[in-house]
Parts: structure tokens; sequence; C-alpha cells
């Protein structure tokens, strides 16, 4: 039912046997998994085939950045869904079963789906130095009305409410039929491609659509080697990051310009739809840069 998707680059060892423990610990058992490694190490290779999963080494010419790898790895599955997992974060045990149980009764237009994180947020300052260290779950909103009344208006709600890679799982024929990731970006580049997945109303017609799962089956990891602390598990830490985030930012709202109050869409209340307005400046996660 499921390729699992694995994208990994220098990623720490105790965090990739906590990932790939996680995977082989899971209730469902349908999935194959493909883990593509932007920099390769014969260690690694081992450490991945010990598990009984597919290694592969990351085509960085044609296959850049993390959307690339996770483009690559897509590649050499064939499963119709595609569940997401980053190198550092782990699934719960019961992460596929209660997903595919999703997806099971989910209308045919929903190509979506994610859960909540529990996350650790281990974070410096920009500024000053400083490390700012809270708990709290990624990926849940309140409240939800908007998505659950609008789900085929998912493309608005992705602008505040980005879910995690690592609690998302797609159709792939629809992943697919929008090209997978954009590979210019280093950040944003799951949000995009979400985004291109279900649609621009203002745009086409076509749309398809998001169905948030309200439970919490994943851990997802930012600290101090994450892109958002300049650290080593990304190609990116070698540059200015902030400069980074500027420049994919200003890209991806070159693609997907922020609504406004005109495009408010016929079937939307006017109360719903400003607090949609409210929130689109939250695919912005350059605030580290500020604190």
């Amino acid at each position: 039912m499921f390729d699992v998707i694995i994208p990994i680059y220098n990623v720490q060892e105790n965090l990739l046997i906590a990932c790939f423990d996680s995977v082989q610990e899971q209730s469902f058992s349908e999935y194959t998994v493909w883990v593509c490694d932007g920099k390769p190490r014969k260690e690694t290779k081992s450490l991945v085939t010990s598990y009984g999963f597919n290694y592969i080494e990351q085509d960085n010419e044609h296959y850049k950045r993390v959307g690339g790898a996770r483009n690559q790895a897509v590649s050499f599955g064939k499963h119709p869904y595609l569940a997401f997992l980053d190198g550092d974060d782990k699934w719960y045990s019961y992460h596929l079963e209660e997903m595919a149980k999703e997806i099971k009764s989910a209308s045919e237009s929903t190509v979506i789906f994610s859960s909540v994180c529990d996350t650790h947020y281990r974070l410096e300052s920009y500024k000053t130095g400083e490390v700012y260290e809270m708990e709290r779950l990624y990926g849940h909103y309140e409240p939800y009305d908007f998505i659950l009344n609008h789900p085929h208006l998912a493309y608005y709600w992705f602008f505040g409410h980005p879910p995690a890679p690592t609690s998302t799982c797609v159709k792939r024929n629809a992943f697919e039929e929008v090209g997978g990731f954009d590979e210019r970006f280093s950040i944003l580049e799951d949000t995009e491609c979400w985004m291109r997945m279900c649609g621009d109303p203002r745009k086409t017609d076509s749309l398809k659509e998001f169905k948030p799962v309200m439970m919490v089956s994943a851990y997802h990891t930012i600290g101090e080697n994450n892109t958002t602390n300049r650290g080593s598990q990304s190609p990116a830490f070698s540059q200015d990051m902030e400069s980074v985030f500027d420049a994919n930012s200003d890209l991806f709202m070159e693609i997907h310009p922020f609504p406004s109050e005109q495009d408010k869409p016929k079937k939307v209340g006017e109360e719903e739809w400003l607090s949609i307005l409210k929130t689109v400046e939250g695919l912005n996660r350059t605030q580290i840069f500020n604190i």
C-alpha cells in the first residue's frame, strides 16, 4: 500500500536507528522502504541494508536538495500511496495502520492525509546565540472548522497550517501529476508541493482534498542540527541561512501569492475567510531570525 520515503543527509546514527526502528515496529506491514542518502557513506549503507530497506545514493546532478532526494526515492517505488518520514524523525507504531484506515474511508478526491507530531524544539537565536527550548504539537491547529467544512480549499489552509512531511501520506498519482517536489527549494518544498497537489482555487476548478488526521502519530525533531539552526543535516548549512530563508520565501510567494479579501470563495463565510487570511503568514518560517 505504501512506499516509505526517507531522505537523509549526514543524520546522526542514533537518530537514524530510532527512525528505522520506528518503521520496523509498525503494526501495519504493507510497505516498502526507500532511503535516499544525500551524503553517501559505507557505514550508512550498511545500517540501511541491515534493516532490509532499499538504499539509494542521491544523484545530486539530476535530483537536487531534499525535494530531489524524495523525488528520486519515489521513482523507484510502485505502491499507490507515499508515506514520508525524515531521517531524524520517527513514527509511533500505529502510524501507518491509522493512515491506512483514513485512506480507506476517504473520498476519491482526497489526495493528502496528515496527522500531528510531538515536537521538542531546541532553537538558537540568530541574533543573540541564546538557546530556546519548548515542547509542543506540530500540525495541530485550532480550530479545524475551515478545512473540515471546505476540504477542497486546502490550498488556502496550507498557507498558515503546513503539515510536516513526517506525518503526511499522499496519493502517488496526484503527486506524480504535479511533478513532485520543486527541487529549487531548500525549505518550504513540502508545503509548496501539497499546495500544487490540491490546486489554487483562483486558477483551476480541478481541486483535490486534504484530510487532517486527528491524532498524534509521529515525533518531529527540531534541534541544533536542523536547517533552521544552520545545522549539518542540510547542505544549506554552509550558506548564510537568513539569505536562504529569504530567497526561498520570495520564490514561494512568487508562485503562490497570498490570497486577499477579494479571493473569498462564494461558499465561505466572511468570518471564516478573515480567519484564514490572518494565518497566511504562518508559512514564513524565519521567525527564529527575529528572536
